[in-house]
């Protein structure tokens, strides 16, 4: 029986500020204080604008306030069409506080409640149409600063991911302060431009926001293009075959077992091709047999890292042997149960062993 392995790819791509790879681009930025993407409020309404109170990079922050008597107020944060290489993955990040900047005399208890909120919106149709991709509100009063124990990540295209804390009062380092803000956007888009809806309604309700950053992420080669990880059960071995398309950089393969999924074993450490771009098959019999074997290919660079792919598993029909005739040293048959010394005892797989009763 052949069982084809299930690949199970996980792409887990950890994007903060000090961790961008020297090879990535920095396509558009806006600092606030210095700019080449030419952003700036929509509407340019009196209650948005540029202030020192808080800042990322000093002195500055766009924001937008409350002007009171639970009238919303409401703009856009416009950051214009860029084009892009459609054969690379793209990065949007920016910093975001909630404050109480504007209850200039303190005469009132506030913060951001869930009906205050910004949603970052993307196009990459030129900025003609929209999608909704994070939203941050805030709950119950709840202010929060620059901080950087706050993260969202959401990946472009897969609908509205929504952030609320969990409570009032100061979140900054509660974890739920939202203040490092990213979108991930996937190959095959040429054009892409973003804005930040922003909504308050009322005096002391503030959103503070800061370093918005378009980055063009630079994707390393995979070190190995895998066509199939595969196993098939013979009367004497388990048969494992995997094929390469390509490698680059790849070191060697260790092949693991497995008799519960969980606990795994080294049984085989194969030398990998290194560098090639044409396909590559390696195979392993492994002849320690059980009721079902799972495996799982790890493959291994040249710089230390390494991907897993399976696991797969073996299963067999392993009967329990039965026996179909005893004889003693004379070549008579004897009953099993009643012989004495050495026998000889024949299985019906047609195997036999010598043994003491």
């Amino acid at each position: 029986m052949k069982i084809l392995a299930l690949l199970l790819p996980l792409l887990i791509y950890n994007t903060l500020h000090s961790q961008f790879s020297s090879l990535d681009v920095l396509l558009s930025y806006d600092y606030i204080e210095s700019s080449n993407w030419g952003s700036g409020w929509l509407n340019g309404t009196s209650t948005s604008g540029n202030y020192p109170n808080l800042s990322v990079s000093s002195p500055n922050s766009t924001m937008m306030f409350g002007a009171g008597s639970n009238v919303f107020e409401s703009d856009w944060y416009n950051l214009p069409n860029v084009n892009v290489d459609p054969n690379k993955d793209h990065y949007f990040q920016m910093r975001l506080a909630a404050s109480d900047q504007s209850n200039f005399f303190g005469m009132m208890s506030t913060g951001l409640d869930t009906n205050d909120y910004i949603i970052i919106q993307l196009s990459t149709d030129g900025g003609v149409t929209y999608n909704d991709e994070i939203k941050i509100t805030g709950n119950n009063n709840a202010v929060w600063d620059y901080n950087t124990t706050g993260f969202v990540l959401a990946m472009a295209g897969s609908g509205l991911s929504t952030f609320t804390p969990a409570d009032g009062g100061d979140r900054t380092t509660l974890g739920d302060g939202w203040s490092d803000i990213g979108l991930y956007i996937g190959m095959g888009v040429t054009d892409i431009a973003l804005r930040v809806y922003v909504q308050v309604n009322n005096l002391g309700e503030d959103w503070w926001l800061d370093d918005f950053e378009l980055w063009e992420i630079y994707d390393d080669p995979l070190p190995v293009e895998l066509e199939y990880f595969e196993g098939e059960a013979f009367p004497q071995y388990n048969y494992i075959e995997w094929k390469t398309q390509s490698e680059f950089n790849s070191s060697h393969f260790s092949l693991e077992k497995s008799l519960d999924g969980e606990t795994w074993e080294e049984i085989a450490n194969i030398a990998a091709a290194g560098n090639s771009t044409q396909d590559i098959t390696y195979s392993w019999i492994d002849q320690d047999l059980n009721n079902i074997s799972y495996y799982r290919l790890i493959q291994h660079d040249i710089d230390g890292l390494y991907d897993i792919f399976g696991p797969i598993a073996i299963q067999r029909e392993i009967k329990e042997k039965r026996i179909v005739k005893c004889f003693n040293l004379m070549g008579q048959e004897v009953d099993i149960l009643r012989a004495k010394g050495v026998v000889i005892i024949i299985y019906d797989d047609g195997t036999s062993i010598k043994t003491v009763r």
